[in-house]
Parts: C-alpha cells; sequence; structure tokens
C-alpha cells in the first residue's frame, strides 16, 4: 500500500530520529472496555506487555505503486510476494535478531511470541525472524516457551482482492488456503481454525480504512487483556503492515480518528515498540513509546540502498 523509492540518507540522522523514549497517554475513549479486568504484579505495578510491531520487507506491489498509480493498477496483486530488496530485508532482519541486538531496542525480556499477518508478503518476511528466534530459544533450552501463530485478525487494511483498472470495483479474494501455507511456512503451524482450503479473508469486497480502524481497536483489546494476564513481563513480536501499524497506535493514542493512515510512517520492515502495563485502564490509558519506525538492522548491513517504505 506504500511507495518503495530509493532513499539518500545518513545513517546518522536516521538512527537518531527513528527511536524516541516518550510516555503516551490516549483519550479515555480507547475501545477496551471489552478486555479483561484481572491484573498482575505487586503494589510497584503489574508487569508489562513489550508490543514490537514489525511492518513487512518490500513487496512487488511496493515497486509498482513507487513507479506510478498506473503501474500499481495495471500489475498488483491481491497477496504480492517479497521483491529482492525486500527478501534481502527479511534476511538482515533474522540477521540482527541472530545477533542479540534485539536487547538494545526491545530490552532483556527475550521475545516470547510471534504472531504473523497471512498475507504471503508478511509470511515471508518473518520467516527468517522465526528461524533465528527458534535458534536463540533451543539454545537457552526454551523452546518451548516461543509461540508462533497465524493472526488472521492483524491483516493489512483492504484485505485480499482484486480491482478493475479504475480501481472503483472490487472482488474479494481468500487468500492462502491450509495446506499451500503449512507446506510453505511450517514454522507456523498454528493456524486458526478460520484458515481453510479456501483461504482466510472472509471480507465481501475490499475492507474500508473505517472497517480497518474498527478491528485493530478489537486487537488493541486483546493486547490490553493479554498484559493485564502476565505473570512476568513479556514481549510479542507482531509482523504486520503499514496502514495497520498505524490503525494500532491510533486505537490506543488517537482512538477517535477516522480515514486515512496518515499519522506515521514505516519503512519495510521498521520496528515500532510500546509497552502496554498490567494496569492499564480506560481511564488513565497510558502506553509507553519505546521506538517508532526504527532499522536498526537495515543500518547494520550498511547498505542503505536497502531502505525502502515510503518517499522522503
Amino acid at each position: 500500500r506504500r511507495t518503495s523509492k530509493w532513499l539518500s540518507i545518513s545513517a546518522g540522522f536516521l538512527a537518531a530520529s527513528s527511536r524516541v523514549a516518550t510516555r503516551a497517554r490516549a483519550a479515555s475513549t480507547t475501545p477496551m472496555s471489552a478486555a479483561s479486568t484481572t491484573t498482575n504484579g505487586d503494589a510497584c505495578g503489574a508487569y508489562r506487555l513489550r508490543v514490537v510491531l514489525i511492518r513487512h520487507g518490500e513487496s512487488m506491489n511496493n515497486i509498482y505503486e513507487a513507479i506510478s498509480h498506473e503501474a500499481y493498477r495495471e500489475h498488483r496483486s491481491p497477496d504480492p510476494a517479497l521483491s529482492e530488496r525486500g527478501a534481502k530485508q527479511a534476511d538482515a532482519l533474522g540477521a540482527w535478531f541472530a545477533k542479540g541486538h534485539p536487547t538494545h531496542l526491545l530490552g532483556p525480556a527475550p521475545v516470547s511470541e510471534l504472531w504473523v499477518s497471512p498475507h504471503q508478503r508478511t509470511l515471508l518476511t518473518a520467516t527468517p525472524l522465526a528461524t533465528e528466534l527458534l535458534k536463540r530459544t533451543a539454545a537457552n533450552g526454551s523452546s518451548s516457551s516461543l509461540s508462533m501463530r497465524v493472526h488472521t485478525s492483524i491483516f493489512e487494511a483492504g484485505g485480499i482482492y482484486e480491482a478493475n483498472r479504475e480501481y472503483t470495483e472490487f472482488e474479494a479474494r481468500g487468500g492462502l488456503g491450509r495446506s499451500e501455507m503449512l507446506a510453505r511456512f511450517p514454522h507456523f503451524s498454528h493456524h486458526p481454525e478460520d484458515v481453510t482450503e479456501d483461504g482466510w479473508y472472509r471480507g465481501s469486497s475490499k475492507e474500508t480504512d473505517d472497517e480497518c480502524r474498527q478491528r485493530a481497536k478489537r486487537v488493541a483489546a486483546e493486547l490490553v487483556a493479554k498484559a493485564r494476564r502476565l505473570a512476568r513481563d513479556e514481549t510479542l513480536a507482531l509482523v504486520v503492515h503499514y496502514d495497520f501499524i498505524c490503525a494500532v497506535l491510533d486505537a490506543f493514542l488517537r482512538p477517535d480518528t477516522t480515514g486515512p493512515f496518515d499519522r506515521f510512517k514505516h519503512y519495510n520492515t521498521g520496528i515500532t515498540v510500546f509497552d502496554i502495563p498490567g494496569t492499564y485502564s480506560d481511564s488513565k490509558a497510558d502506553i509507553a513509546l519505546v521506538a517508532q519506525n526504527a532499522i536498526p538492522h537495515i543500518l547494520a548491513t550498511g547498505d542503505h540502498d536497502l531502505i525502502s517504505g515510503f518517499p522522503i
């Protein structure tokens, strides 16, 4: 959904601008009332859930969109694969996790759970990451503690659809079927029942932006409920999409937002991190924003041609 023009910008600026450490307070209208009210932790406060949102690598649709709107409409795929650069970005992400670098960004608690959007581009992006996470947990003697799953509520705004040349008429498609997903992405064998041989997308057409925002609020409520149940600090990583990351952040920070996703920018494989305390409540809806759109794994390669995601 977002362009991937080549960027030339200094590593120092990127490193400084991609990391923040600020306290963010959302409006009291955040949609969390459906979440569990159970809390854990001591008198100083409950444990925290660190949420790591990772955008997928560059897709072929990103390339077409960067060329022109006409090229995008003519060549776009309902469920595109990664480009050559996107595959390199995914490998760089996995390699960065393999070297233990995430401690500097994610903190001491290892990733204990990985959720992946069921789109092809997110599954392809997540595969090198999943491989390295499994290696690290096995080396620590705790392979059973890492949970990896396909989550069918964290797909990109719009869903899976075909469009006419004018981009005015849309026809839903199901996406990857269960057998193909299992065969191609065996790391993610935990599939919900709604991933069938006919795919996983259940929309009747292209999802609207506001429908995506409502879905993101339901996922935000799921994250809050998870934070409230924790018995220790945990880190949850999600491999997702540009617009969906915007929608989740807005669900916490500006839940009254409607329409397009214009508040945040995300590089391909950019990393956004925030904490949800177990004491989270609707009346005091605090999350701690740790980093937004960080790309240390790309900068570590020394290859700035791997930077893509949006025009600057």
